[in-house]
């Protein structure tokens, strides 16, 4: 991450980290998503319908959230003490993703490999752990945090928070 802040890559180079980043995500749910759009395919509505809306949503939603996501963890970063600024924590966003991306697709080769109900249940939590703690790093870097693993456990009790406020209070 040190690395990349000093190269300081363009915006435009952010935003690629961040297209392929989605694209490979994307093509790690293509098989999950083939079934899905099968089943929901009734009669007005066709499987490719289905398909190609979740890749359109993909590739013009994704983005704008995943710099929401950004936007909100470099306010959260200053409110702590960071010494970044909205570039530094875009680019450890994206470049986390852009990291952790090709080990989707690993996940989704192993959970069609070996059918395992306690395998298709570990492997996102192991992902998501695995997300958390690089990103942790790589925003520690960007911050000037002298923790990752502080950063890491923020990471996690925030995403930990957030669900089970959004299931207390929306379901």
């Amino acid at each position: 991450m040190r690395r990349r802040l000093e190269a300081h890559p363009g915006e435009e180079r952010l935003l690629i980290y961040l297209v392929v980043a989605i694209l490979l995500f994307f093509v790690a749910r293509i098989p999950n998503l083939l079934i899905s759009s099968a089943g929901q395919a009734t009669s007005e509505v066709s499987g490719s319908a289905i398909f190609v809306t979740n890749l359109v949503a993909s590739f013009f939603f994704a983005p704008l959230l995943f710099y929401g996501v950004a936007s909100v963890s470099r306010i959260m970063s200053k409110v702590f003490g960071g010494s970044g600024n909205g570039y530094s924590s875009r680019l450890a966003l994206f470049w986390t993703l852009l990291v952790i991306s090709p080990l989707s697709l690993l996940s989704t080769i192993l959970q069609s490999a070996i059918p395992v109900l306690w395998l298709s249940t570990a492997l996102p939590i192991v992902m998501f752990l695995l997300f958390a703690f690089v990103w942790g790093a790589c925003l520690s870097v960007a911050e000037g945090f002298k923790s990752p693993y502080l950063t890491t456990l923020a990471i996690i009790m925030t995403v930990f928070c957030v669900t089970i406020a959004f299931r207390v209070f929306i379901f």
